[in-house]
């Protein structure tokens, strides 16, 4: 097995039709010839290895998807991954017919594994071959709709029967357009359009918005308790969260007041903030964006943490956190802000003013896309390594806290 390469893994979200984050794709950053240690070792290899350890040490909910080449196919017999993790391999580039048996190679894997393939133009001569695929990947040329129609339908004559996923998408509209010719997932830049507007908000968030207020002025905590009673589902909620393992406290607690002295007003107000989330109901979106959301609260906070002061990283957080909140309410964002109030920092930062928390926005944001500029890796201190384990890590923390 190659040596450990630290902070090698990123990650992509897979988005179905639903909205629902489907699975993730998994490559790995650029390598140098330095870090190889050697040709022996591939890329695929080093790949499939990080993956085996990564899934030895959480099991994903989400599918995992993996890039393989033709030719490395055979590779995945020497690999045991998690049987509780889903995992599709796409093939790509172009075999070596005459030294690879395509077929048997199929055959021995798809006992254990989804196989799909990135759509080239010399499938269509292997009509055997593109029947044999569950998912097909397109990676987008031009935002053109009559070309990305075309697009979609050589894939169909590709693999028939196979699912597609349009990858490097760079809108919302774009995405919905892709599922209206029948794509079945796309990735990409898929949450910042402001579509249908509102200029109000929902009940449960300015009730909630209202304690939100109270927390952030350290007011008293029975005049918390006061305002969370009358919600009584809010109510429950804290208790729930209080009582559970998560806190490991030594006796249950059922009285509000103490409830909110013991969580404290910093994590109150976190906890708080994630339940905006579920403001407008349960709806299919919400916890995609709750995910997303925590994934990028968590990495500008693991990012900064060398830099800045834990109170300052608990800002950093919190704009992570509320920087999805206008596309979720579908509300403009300085009207949002302004109903929040939340600290100038995270309001200037999610104006789009420069602070000293932008680069940290913006990082995390370039890791739903794909690779950071090195520039801003430069301004937030850190290296190509550094970046993706602080991607992966935080990533991993949102789905525990999720599932938790």
């Amino acid at each position: 097995m190659p040596p450990t390469l630290p902070g090698l893994l990123r990650r992509r979200a897979v988005y179905n039709a639903h909205w629902q984050i489907a699975a993730y794709s998994f490559t790995l950053r650029e390598l140098s010839h330095h870090e190889h240690q050697g040709e022996e070792y591939s890329h695929d290899e080093v790949l499939l290895c990080e993956i085996e350890r990564l899934l030895e040490a959480q099991t994903m909910s989400s599918g995992i998807w993996l890039g393989v080449h033709w030719k490395n196919l055979p590779l995945l017999s020497q690999h045991h991954f998690n049987g509780s993790t889903a995992i599709t391999i796409i093939a790509h580039g172009e075999p070596d017919w005459t030294s690879l048996d395509i077929n048997a190679v199929l055959g021995d894997l798809s006992a254990s594994y989804s196989i799909g393939a990135t759509a080239k133009r010399w499938h269509l001569s292997q009509p055997q071959l593109g029947e044999r695929l569950a998912l097909i990947e397109l990676n987008v040329q031009s935002p053109d709709f009559a070309v990305l129609s075309q697009q979609v339908n050589e894939c169909r004559k590709i693999a028939p029967n196979a699912q597609l996923w349009v990858n490097d998408i760079d809108s919302r509209e774009a995405a919905e357009a892709c599922f209206q010719l029948g794509a079945d997932y796309v990735s990409g830049r898929v949450f910042n359009w402001p579509q249908a507007q509102q200029l109000s908000f929902p009940d449960s968030f300015l009730r909630l918005n209202q304690v939100l207020n109270l927390v952030r002025q350290n007011t008293d905590a029975k005049i918390i308790a006061a305002e969370l009673k009358s919600d009584p589902a809010l109510s429950a909620r804290l208790l729930r969260y209080v009582n559970s393992a998560a806190l490991g406290l030594a006796q249950p607690i059922s009285n509000l007041d103490q409830a909110i002295v013991v969580v404290g007003n910093q994590r109150l107000y976190r906890w708080l903030s994630l339940l905006l989330f579920s403001c407008k109901g349960d709806q299919e979106l919400d916890q995609t964006l709750l995910e997303t959301a925590l994934t990028r609260a968590r990495l500008m906070e693991l990012a900064a943490a060398t830099r800045f002061s834990a109170s300052e990283c608990e800002l950093l957080f919190l704009t992570g956190l509320f920087s999805l909140l206008d596309f979720l309410l579908r509300v403009p964002r300085s009207l949002l802000l302004a109903e929040l109030n939340p600290p100038a920092t995270i309001s200037d930062t999610l104006q789009d003013k420069a602070t000293a928390f932008t680069p940290y926005l913006q990082l995390a944001e370039c890791s739903e896309l794909g690779w950071p500029p090195e520039d801003l890796l430069a301004q937030c201190q850190l290296d190509s390594a550094e970046f993706n384990r602080i991607q992966i890590d935080a990533s991993l923390w949102a789905l525990s806290a999720l599932a938790s």
